[in-house]
């Protein structure tokens, strides 16, 4: 059994690890530039991170509850410690290996992608008034939008091969489609840097960009020549992305500031 004696040094060990990880979530972004030793301190974080679960496990172990077999009661009981603490070592894990992955080969190059955007929007929700949500659904918007754009293509490819597809009707669906492509993009630009930057006009202008592209997705879904279930499926993922982010956009105008000019 573990002895009262020794609680403070468990808890001395616990609180060094977490000043530890704390001081490696605040000061690594500064040795961006060497990234062997950002690599390093990672590692040591990670490890740092399993022995604090290890350390959890232990005091688990030398509890009379534990020795009399009853582990269910304690797995119920600090499940949400458990889980909170594995999902923190798998985040942690996977934060690290892609920061790795986007700097070790350009150090010398400032990196921040809109992953890293998104990611730190979330990490200042509580402090601003930026909608994390609204730039999640950005994030994932903008792949959907080149998935999209490129399975249209290939659908276009198929139809004006197989199916007797007028000329003229086939080169509208495609002007369409790059328009559609042309104001996708202008629309997540402008709403991703509105959001972040907490400004009304592109965010507004990026709002009313969704109207266009809804009806270009609408066009697809019900008005082209022919639609496929494969387009109308997509079509429809298309609209819930604008639904959501229509109303998450409104909803991030009224919590920007009155008093903000732009």
């Amino acid at each position: 059994m573990l002895q009262p004696s020794n609680y403070s040094l468990v808890l001395f060990m616990q609180f060094l690890l977490l000043s530890y990880d704390l001081f490696v979530n605040s000061f690594s972004e500064l040795l961006r530039t060497a990234p062997a030793v950002q690599l390093v301190l990672f590692i040591i974080q990670d490890i740092a991170i399993v022995f604090n679960v290890i350390i959890v496990f232990l005091m688990f172990f030398n509890t009379y509850v534990f020795q009399a077999g009853l582990v269910n009661l304690l797995f119920h009981k600090f499940k949400g410690t458990i889980l909170l603490s594995a999902a923190y070592l798998a985040l942690s894990i996977s934060f690290h290996v892609w920061i790795m992955n986007l700097r070790w080969r350009d150090s010398g190059r400032f990196i921040w992608t809109e992953g890293l955007q998104t990611l730190f929007v979330f990490q200042r929700l509580g402090r601003h008034r930026s909608s994390a949500p609204l730039q999640v659904l950005l994030f994932l918007n903008g792949w959907y939008c080149a998935t999209y754009f490129l399975l249209e293509a290939f659908v276009f490819v198929y139809k004006g091969l197989l199916l007797p597809y007028p000329v003229s009707n086939l080169v509208l669906d495609v002007v369409l489609l790059l328009l559609y492509l042309g104001i996708e993009a202008t629309r997540i630009f402008f709403g991703s840097k509105g959001n972040l930057c907490q400004r009304k006009v592109p965010l507004s202008l990026s709002l009313a960009l969704t109207v266009p592209a809804a009806v270009l997705a609408v066009y697809y879904l019900l008005l082209q020549t022919y639609s496929l279930r494969l387009e109308a499926f997509l079509s429809a993922i298309l609209l819930l992305f604008y639904g959501l982010e229509l109303l998450l956009g409104f909803l991030a105008l009224l919590s920007f500031s009155s008093t903000d000019p732009y």
